[in-house]
């Protein structure tokens, strides 16, 4: 075991794919309960799937992070149900470009 996160419960925005999805599932096999926060519900499913087909515990939410109303709504819904251990805050875009010429935007 490379850590110990039984019992622990983990929210991962982004958690459906890439790096996230790596976080996700690593975080699960060390015991955590996974709840991820994803754009993109059905990536968001396959990686619970993929969880709980090695054993572990794990939830999807569709969330857009960019809407402040709907990660209240989502960290309320967690937390009404199980005390909140670790938050990994993953979902982005890739975005080319310098912090000069980008627009604020993109930045939000």
């Amino acid at each position: 075991m490379k850590f110990n996160l039984k019992g622990k419960n983990a929210i991962i925005t982004g958690g459906g794919s890439g790096i996230g999805q790596a976080i996700s599932t690593t975080f699960a096999a060390q015991g955590a309960n996974v709840h991820i926060l994803e754009l993109n519900a059905d990536h968001a499913q396959n990686t619970v799937n993929l969880i709980k087909e090695q054993g572990g515990s794990a939830t999807a939410y569709n969330c857009n992070v960019v809407d402040q109303k709907q990660v209240v709504e989502v960290i309320n819904e967690i937390a009404s149900k199980h005390d909140i251990h670790i938050l990994i805050n993953n979902a982005g875009i890739a975005h080319v470009g310098n912090i000069e010429k980008t627009a604020e935007t993109d930045l939000d």
